[in-house]
């Protein structure tokens, strides 16, 4: 596992949970962007110790290799974290896929951050993890994001009806995956 990816413009690094703080102050300050496309946040989701165990979690989780995330810093303001990139259930054996996540600062939306984050640590999880397959599931309504993974090449499979319950509904997704054609 990379511990960390330089691109153009941005750092992409796995955070220790003594970094929980950073974490914290991302979410705080992008809660209501976030919120409608998420399912309901735990009632301590914001607090430093949540955060704190969310990292350690989530590190085990990659050190077995089911799940890997990058937070997302510009190069030259390397301690605020814009945006995440997580891949997430990833299952290998026949399958060798996995679920895409990824979430960015209000405030760093369309520069092109969230692709040359994604594409990168893309390549990472073909090399590293040897992925075949990547799913997204998408609200339809969030356009913004339907149009991002379009233009990193994901392919519309389908709508899976009421699928990912976000604010106590269950809402229906758009389907979109990408197949890595290059055999590792």
């Amino acid at each position: 596992m990379q511990m960390s990816i330089q691109t153009d413009r941005l750092q992409l690094r796995v955070l220790h949970p003594n970094e929980a703080d950073k974490v914290l102050s991302f979410y705080a300050q992008n809660k209501e962007h976030f919120e409608p496309w998420e399912p309901e946040r735990d009632i301590n989701f914001y607090t430093p110790s949540y955060q704190r165990l969310s990292l350690s979690i989530e590190y085990n989780l990659m050190q077995q290799s089911k799940l890997l995330r990058y937070w997302v810093f510009l190069k030259n303001n390397p301690n605020t974290i814009i945006g995440s990139v997580n891949f997430y259930n990833i299952v290998k054996g026949s399958y060798f896929t996995c679920q895409l996540g990824y979430k960015f600062d209000h405030r760093f939306l369309g520069q092109g951050y969230a692709i040359e984050a994604i594409r990168d640590s893309m390549k990472t999880l073909f090399s590293d993890y040897e992925i075949h397959r990547i799913e997204a599931n998408i609200m339809p309504s969030n356009l913004r994001s339907i149009h991002l993974v379009q233009k990193l090449g994901f392919q519309y499979e389908g709508l899976a009806v009421s699928s990912i319950k976000i604010n106590h509904k269950w809402e229906d997704h758009v389907r979109f995956a990408f197949i890595n054609e290059i055999v590792v």
